[in-house]
């Protein structure tokens, strides 16, 4: 099983943590889970006509390969709440 991880590309390390690099980053990314949420919970249902989904894979390695169990897996390690506030 791999270990979910940040794209490098996006994240930088600061005080002892880490950010997005940008602050339309932080939007695009909170806009996004709380789109996969809603395709979650609706079965599929498109948020936008955007995948949701796709937008959170850019962001992170590793990610599950359902919609479903990656966003169990953002909610497990936490990144759900840090950036959807559910």
């Amino acid at each position: 099983m791999s270990k979910l991880k940040l794209n490098s590309d996006l994240w930088e390390s600061h005080g002892g943590g880490h950010g997005l690099r940008n602050e339309m980053d932080e939007m695009r990314l909170s806009t996004a889970l709380i789109g996969l949420k809603f395709e979650v919970e609706n079965e599929g249902m498109k948020f936008t006509r955007f995948s949701s989904f796709a937008v959170v894979k850019e962001y992170f390695v590793g990610l599950k390969r359902t919609k479903k169990e990656a966003y169990q897996q953002l909610i497990d390690t936490g990144i759900v709440g840090m950036f959807a506030n559910s």
